[in-house]
């Protein structure tokens, strides 16, 4: 079962974009598409950092299918992007008491 996501205001997402200008991309999605791979490291970069810039070797058309088949897999929210590149957040899982 996958974590529900909650929804960001527009005002978390500007300072998520703000922090994101920041970053280099961690992920590189190529030809290839998402492969599971490619999933598991995003997942293990979303849990260490959060906030994960993602660069797309695709069309424009191709890349919103792509963003959104991301968001899906790796249960994160697309915060924004700009040309070829995305930024994802996730929130930190809660630690169990």
């Amino acid at each position: 079962m996958k974590p529900t996501m909650t929804t960001l205001s527009s005002k978390g997402k500007a300072a998520l974009r703000n922090a994101a200008q920041r970053l280099k991309p961690a992920i590189h999605v190529g030809k290839n598409g998402l492969t599971p791979a490619l999933v598991a490291e995003l997942e293990k970069a979303l849990a260490a950092e959060q906030l994960v810039k993602v660069a797309y070797k695709a069309t424009r058309d191709e890349i919103d299918a792509l963003v959104a088949e991301t968001e899906s897999k790796a249960a994160a929210e697309c915060v924004g992007g700009v040309g070829k590149r995305r930024s994802f957040y996730k929130p930190a899982a809660a630690p169990d008491a």
